[in-house]
């Protein structure tokens, strides 16, 4: 799999898939919404911790720049 996030671009994917999680906590009351949350939560921890986005992959997108374009990911 190839690498197209970057390292800045996955910090802040860290970063609001924890906001989106605590958000989703708060609005347990509202369980779609709260479930909702925590799926997009997860797909963004997801694409921070393996550096792969296929919305990205299929807009041409790449953050990591292009030293890290062609390096696989394993």
């Amino acid at each position: 799999m190839l690498i197209n996030v970057g390292p800045v671009d996955a910090r802040i994917r860290g970063a609001l898939a924890v906001i989106t999680l605590v958000v989703a906590a708060l609005l347990n009351h509202m369980p779609v919404l709260s479930l909702t949350l925590a799926v997009v939560a997860l797909v963004l921890m997801g694409t921070a911790l393996t550096k792969y986005c296929p919305i990205y992959r299929v807009l041409g997108i790449d953050t990591a720049g292009p030293h890290h374009a062609r390096k696989e990911h394993l």
